[in-house]
């Protein structure tokens, strides 16, 4: 079987599974309002007896309305909704659709939604300073004092750290400790090291 033969294969029986979970949902409905009818009859008894004792008549049009929407509940349709069509309501400030909506604002009006922002520069900074909340000299203090312990913890967390980690390398002879002086007399040089070492070079070695 090719690809696109196990493709369809495969959606025919998804295709199947479905159709068949369709049915099983409409006979189960059908089943429920089978085992209701009776239930259903009693209540419409009661309901037509009330209407008796009350006189009232159904009219010609609620008939006829009832009618219809048991016709269309037994054929499984749905009733129609009605629908609103927007596009009879405009705006009175709907302009064609490559308009920016700006463009058909008035003055008066581009003041009414934005009243800043329609002032010179330097007073629209003078809103912004007389709406910015500075914090209280207590505050900033505090904020001051929380960051002068911050640095203090944090620099000597990183001095012991540094200091621990130098004293252990030194310990495990990775660099030498301060002052030392390291002995490479026990040092073999690799042959020919010293062929163009002059005599001084060899006495000083």
């Amino acid at each position: 079987m090719s690809f696109e033969d196990a493709t369809a294969a495969l959606k025919d029986q998804e295709d199947a599974e479905r159709a068949a979970a369709r049915g099983a949902m409409m006979e189960e409905d059908k089943q429920n309002f089978a085992a209701k009818k009776t239930e259903f009859d009693e209540m419409r008894k009661r309901i037509r007896s009330r209407a008796s004792d009350l006189n009232m008549k159904k009219s010609e049009a609620t008939a006829e309305a009832i009618k219809a929407a048991t016709q269309r509940a037994q054929a499984g349709e749905e009733a129609a909704t009605p629908t609103v069509d927007l596009s009879k309501f405009s705006s009175s400030l709907a302009g064609p659709a490559d308009e920016d909506p700006e463009d058909v604002l008035t003055d008066e009006q581009k003041k009414e939604i934005d009243k800043v922002g329609q002032l010179p520069i330097m007073e629209q900074i003078g809103e912004e300073l007389k709406n910015t909340k500075f914090p209280s000299p207590d505050a900033t203090l505090k904020q001051a004092l929380l960051m002068v312990v911050i640095f203090v913890v944090t620099a000597g967390v990183i001095l012991k750290a540094d200091e621990y980690l130098r004293f252990q390398i030194t310990d495990w002879g990775f660099i030498p400790r301060s002052g030392e002086v390291l002995d490479y007399s026990d040092l073999s040089l690799p042959e020919g090291f010293t062929d163009a070492m002059t005599d001084t070079d060899l006495a000083n070695l």
